[in-house]
């Protein structure tokens, strides 16, 4: 594991040279981590030359290279959670934690319940904090997780429009009657409820009864694992309606 000093770290103010050092740090080069996470090389370029300030990515770029997603997005707290530099950590700043709670990036990205909703700009907004104990009964990794809000109305009544959305990046393997976020081909998310059928064949499904409205979209079953699942739903909350 390379480690870095204290003075270089404490350079590191921008998004950019985060990622670049935390690339480095897992060994990896841009069209690699490109492959990973199912975008173009020039993707990484782009981020990594300040060309693009942000990422709705930068949860799942933090999981691949094995480093803080918080940090990664934000300069907040160690590069790599647990290990210090001679006492110094690799943060800038150390966010506020307990030992029986843990922070989980509130991401400003938007779940569009429908067709999908286009993040063309995505900043950690602050912190939620959820009970570790419970974290680890429902198999969920701190370091895995975001959180993004829900937008539309097309999986009521199980999540609706404003509702906090708990996502793990870490699952991103079809299981039938979950929910997972999906990245679009126009880059937006959506939120969709994954169905096998018996014939092998997938669908994209809303929890909205209106099917007229909110069509379910069919996914052969050779073309499941090509589908760019961001993470699974593993909770929702919001206001009582």
């Amino acid at each position: 594991m390379q480690v870095y000093g204290r003075t270089y770290i404490k350079m590191l103010m921008e998004f950019k040279d985060r990622l670049k050092a935390a690339r480095k740090h897992a060994g990896l080069n841009q069209a690699e981590l490109a492959t990973r996470i199912g975008v173009q090389q020039t993707s990484i370029s782009d981020l990594e030359r300040g060309k693009s300030k942000s990422t709705s990515f930068s949860t799942q770029i933090a999981h691949e290279l094995g480093v803080s997603a918080l940090w990664l997005a934000t300069g907040k707290g160690e590069m790599v959670p647990g290990v210090k530099d001679g006492g110094a950590s690799y943060a800038t700043e150390t966010p506020p934690s307990t030992d029986d709670y843990a922070l989980i990036p509130q991401l400003s990205a938007r779940g569009e319940n429908g067709n999908g909703y286009l993040n063309d700009h995505v900043e950690v907004k602050g912190d939620l904090a959820f009970k570790r104990e419970w974290l680890a009964k429902i198999g969920a990794k701190p370091e895995r997780l975001s959180v993004i809000y829900a937008d539309g109305d097309s999986m009521e009544p199980y999540i609706v429009s404003g509702d906090v959305v708990l996502i793990d990046h870490g699952a991103t393997s079809p299981v039938n009657g979950k929910v997972f976020a999906i990245r679009r081909p126009d880059d937006s998310i959506s939120i969709k409820r994954l169905i096998q059928h018996v014939t092998g064949e997938w669908v994209l499904s809303s929890d909205n009864p209106n099917k007229a409205l909110y069509r379910d979209e069919l996914i052969d079953s050779a073309s499941v694992c090509q589908v760019p699942i961001i993470g699974k739903v593993v909770w929702r909350g919001g206001a009582m309606h």
